[in-house]
Formats: C-alpha cells, structure tokens, sequence
C-alpha cells in the first residue's frame, strides 16, 4: 500500500484512469445491475430533459430565448444524432462508465452552434510534463485548463481552447481535471460476484444434467460422450468443457464408483446472503441504497421512503453537477441568437434556472394532491409545478386559454339557442361540480 500524500496527478495517472474506463465499459455492458444502476441515475436525475426557464427581465424576450433553444436543441448535434435532452443523459451516462465527457462547441453554417461529443478516451495528451495533464493543459499561475488534447481519426492530436470546450465530470478533489469512473470501487466486487455466480450456474446445471447412473461389473464406455470410464482421461481425451453436459446424460460406472458432489446444497439462503453482501457494498460505493439497485420489495412501505430519499439526493447531486454544463451551453447558444440576430440583448440574456424532472415516489397520488395543493397556496409556482411533470407552463397556459374561449363560445350558443342560464350551459358542457339543480326558467326548450 502507498500512503504517500501527492497531488491527484501523481495517482490519477492516464495509465490508470484508461485501464478502470476499460474494465467499467466491461461492465456496464455485461452485468445487469450495473447497468440497470448507471441508467436509473441519468433516468431520474435527466428524465425526458433538464429544461431551461429563462431569467431575462423581459418577459416576451424571455419567450423568444426559450424558443429558440428548443428549436436549437433539436438541431445541436454535430453529427445529427441526438437532441440536447438525449446528449444529457449520454453525459450522465458517461461520467458513471469513463469519468468524464468533453463536449467541443463548434460553429456552423451561418454561425449556428453544435456540439460535438468527445468521449474519455479521445482526450489524452501527446506530451506530459508539469503544465500538461493527461490532456488538460494548464495555466502554470491560474491553474485553470486552458486548452484540451483530442486525438483525431489520422492517430494525431488537435487542440481546442477551454473556451470552446466543456469537461463534464463530478471531481472528488480540488486539483483534478479529469473525471474517474463511478465504478472504480466496484471493479473487483462486481467481478468476483459475477464468477461467484457463474460458477453456481455451472454446477446447477451439472446437477440437472445427470438424469441417471448405471453401474456395471466393466464400467465401459457406451458412446463417445460418457463421462466417466477406464480409457476416458484428461490424458487422453483432453478436459471436457461444462457446456458439454446436456439434460439427460447417464455415465456409466464401475460397481465401486460413484458421482459426489461438492457443496451441492446452493444457491441457498446462506449464499443468497453473501451475494447481497458484495452488491451492497458495490451499490453503496456507488451512492445508491443496495434495496434501490437489487430488490426495492424487500424494503417495508417507511424502508422504501428512506430508500427512495437517500436515491433521490443521489439524483440531486447528479442534477446540480448537469447544471455547470447546461448553464454554459444555454450562454453561449443564446449569446449565438444575438449575434446571428435570432435574438435581441436584454438585460439577464445569459441567465437561466433549471426544471428539475418529478421526483421518484412510491406516493404518486398523495404526492400529486399535495403538489396541486402547494400551487393553490403560494407554496410552487405553476412554473414549477409543470417543470416537474417535464411541461412548459406557458403552452399549458396557452392550451387553457383556447380551451377555455371555446367552451364560453359554445355555452354562450347553447344558452342563446335553448334559452338556458350561461352558467347551466357549461356546467352541461364541462361539469366540475355536483350535478347543478335545474329550476324551472332554466327548463331546456327547443324552438
């Protein structure tokens, strides 16, 4: 063990930052909860897309600077594959598996911004020496990055200036400028409980595929696959492989010989046990409640609410770290507008909160009811209360306001038409109250 107290350089080295990026793309792309895990995070903390609100003091320019991200969003790809919302969850994604994902800020025709997707292992550096840092270059008095290395498609290197360029990581020391997988923790657990497993697997099927044993005075071989015989040896006939063992297979025995097996009593609930072992402790390292990543119906109806807050943070934390890279993208597209002028300058042009996507529940009706409550009484704003549901509060405003002039245009023709109150009319086109009472001047009469 070292326990040599250096800067994040001396032990996040590109050897082994490369080497942890390659055994968690192993594992992500093999084993099922971690998988399941790193995708749930971007789910919940993503959703169908971390949504800008404008900041700008007035109100229609506001308007215009979220339109024209959503239209920007759609069209933000440089290789025109994904939209905004889809590149922040590859982000998310890709922070858990590699560490970190670059993001080039490039212009196009007419001055339009994209954003070219660099993953991990495309930012390493051609040289190392004190100022350059497994591909971050940095300022000797500021310590800031001021350019990134890319490898390029012909084996050479480009570099791109810190102002055009965004590192997405979550740091877990000052001096660290590049991210390292969420999963360096785990590398040996998860590997161990997969073997572990497999073995297991292995002998079950061994167990079953032995449907019966005949002993004989000669124990001789009846066909080319017995298992057991006097002139079948590893010598011989080489080691043969478990995947040969089929459903049904009868060795045959010499009269003194028999099969035993060696701990055949599992998977029990022992073993059972130990499994979780390893994958609580894997699921804690990552950040997530063992109940979240592996089985949330073992956690009581209290234990699934501490289970689902303590995820939620996780979420959270997730959401805050995607709000650096969203608020400079939002700058830098909206500054964009203006110049091509998309957009006019007003004053907070740069500004923008977020909407975070609902949060997870296992109370979606309570919870539903006491957020409606909560926009009656001042507490949420309808803003808010639409961001959650991954809405824009001003279409649905737009939307009620068109619904509603054709409904006052239609009561207003049937009361016209049937001599009816105007209030009987919409409650008879849209009833949102107890059945109204219909006194006699309000009798329907046809003409």
């Amino acid at each position: 063990m070292n326990n040599e107290v250096v800067d994040s350089r001396n032990t996040q080295t590109k050897w082994a930052r490369e080497t942890l990026l390659g055994y968690s793309r192993h594992l992500f792309v093999n084993i099922g909860e971690v998988r399941g895990a790193i995708k749930d995070v971007a789910r919940y903390s993503v959703g169908s897309g971390i949504r800008p609100v404008s900041l700008g003091q007035d109100v229609d320019e506001a308007k215009a600077y979220e339109d024209f991200f959503d239209q920007w969003s759609g069209n933000c790809d440089l290789r025109g594959e994904y939209n905004f919302w889809k590149l922040q969850r590859l982000a998310s994604i890709r922070m858990d598996i590699d560490g970190d994902i670059g993001f080039n800020m490039v212009s196009g025709s007419r001055d339009w911004p994209f954003l070219q997707a660099i993953e991990g292992h495309q930012i390493v550096g051609s040289v190392n020496d004190e100022n350059n840092f497994d591909g971050v270059r940095i300022s000797p008095k500021t310590q800031r990055a001021v350019s990134y290395s890319i490898r390029t498609r012909d084996g050479g290197f480009k570099k791109v200036p810190a102002n055009n360029f965004i590192m997405v990581y979550d740091p877990d020391r000052v001096a660290q400028y590049r991210g390292v997988s969420a999963l360096q923790h785990a590398i040996t657990e998860v590997w161990d409980t997969s073997e572990i497993l497999d073995y297991e697997k292995v002998g079950v099927k061994i167990r079953s595929a032995i449907g019966a044993v005949i002993k004989t005075q000669g124990g001789d071989d009846d066909d080319a696959q017995a298992l057991i015989g006097s002139e079948n040896t590893a010598a011989k006939t080489g080691d043969v492989p478990w995947q040969t063992f089929e459903a049904g297979m009868i060795p045959r025995l010499h009269t003194d010989e028999d099969i035993q097996e060696i701990g055949g009593n599992s998977p029990s609930t022992t073993f059972n046990g130990f499994i979780e072992m390893l994958m609580r402790r894997v699921a804690l390292g990552y950040g997530l409640p063992l109940e979240f990543v592996w089985d949330l119906s073992k956690a009581g109806g209290a234990s699934q609410r501490a289970v689902l807050a303590k995820s939620q943070r996780v979420f959270d934390e997730r959401f805050d770290v995607l709000k650096k890279f969203n608020n400079r993208v939002w700058a830098w597209v909206i500054a964009k507008g203006i110049k091509r002028g998309d957009l006019k300058s007003t004053e907070n042009w740069w500004k923008a909160k977020w909407q975070q996507p609902k949060k997870i529940t296992v109370d979606v009706g309570r919870e539903a009811k006491e957020s409606r409550e909560d926009v009656k009484l001042g507490l949420k704003t309808f803003q808010d209360e639409a961001g959650e549901r991954g809405q824009d509060w001003r279409q649905n405003r737009s939307q009620t306001e068109i619904e509603t002039r054709d409904l006052l245009s239609r009561a207003q023709s049937l009361s016209a038409e049937f001599g009816i109150e105007m209030g009987t009319a919409l409650s008879l086109l849209s009833q949102r109250t107890p059945n109204p009472e219909v006194t006699t001047n309000d009798a329907i009469t046809t003409k």
